[in-house]
């Protein structure tokens, strides 16, 4: 997975953790949801060889702003804009039998409009993401599974394999984030016998 894929997983992650955090001061205003999206897909997660139980499902659909001069002028001595750009809202995912949920996005999911006052902000859609934890302890390690706007779009099917010693999590490293690999051969060779996997896919949700 390209790193800057990453990164931006990375991001959609740390700010569905951080979601319930104290204010930070920057500008957060409400975004209006879509009433009447016309870019519905249906999201199905599936896994396979699951080391256990998974107590925690939780997914989101990201979104950035485009145009940043609809922003609010910086007001940090530094000059660095500190409203945020990314916008995160939730899916649910209902679990249809064991390993495997559904769940509804919409690429259309924000309304373009001028909230700040500078222009007509313009939304796009950026990656679906599935986060995992066994019990939801603090330390567990995250397996973290996503399909791309681009991906949603063209109903793409992405299956994701991971380590089965990071359940419920790593040894050494507190809250991993495992986004695994999408070729069990990039896998040390004494590992790939101990894997499992995780299917995402979308299709267009009848109107």
């Amino acid at each position: 997975m390209p790193t800057s894929y990453r990164f931006v997983l990375s991001l959609a992650a740390a700010l569905l953790a951080s979601a319930c955090s104290s204010d930070s001061g920057a500008k957060k205003p409400e975004y209006k949801k879509n009433p009447d999206p016309k870019q519905r897909r249906e999201i199905a997660v599936v896994m396979d060889k699951a080391p256990g139980a998974f107590a925690v499902v939780d997914a989101t659909m990201q979104f950035d702003i485009m145009n940043m001069d609809c922003l609010p002028p910086a007001e940090s001595p530094s000059g660095v804009q500190t409203t945020p750009t990314s916008i995160i809202l939730p899916v649910v995912l209902t679990k249809i039998s064991d390993g495997s949920y559904k769940g509804e996005i919409a690429l259309d999911g924000l309304l373009d409009g001028d909230y700040f006052g500078q222009g007509v902000c313009k939304f796009k859609p950026v990656v679906a993401t599935a986060i995992f934890k066994a019990t939801g302890a603090d330390g567990e390690t995250r397996f973290i599974a996503s399909l791309s706007a681009e991906e949603v779009r063209e109903s793409k099917r992405k299956t994701i394999y991971y380590w089965r010693g990071g359940y419920p999590k790593e040894a050494k490293l507190q809250n991993y984030p495992d986004y695994g690999y999408g070729d069990p051969m990039e896998f040390k060779e004494g590992l790939r016998d101990d894997l499992f996997s995780i299917s995402m896919a979308s299709e267009v949700t009848p109107p």
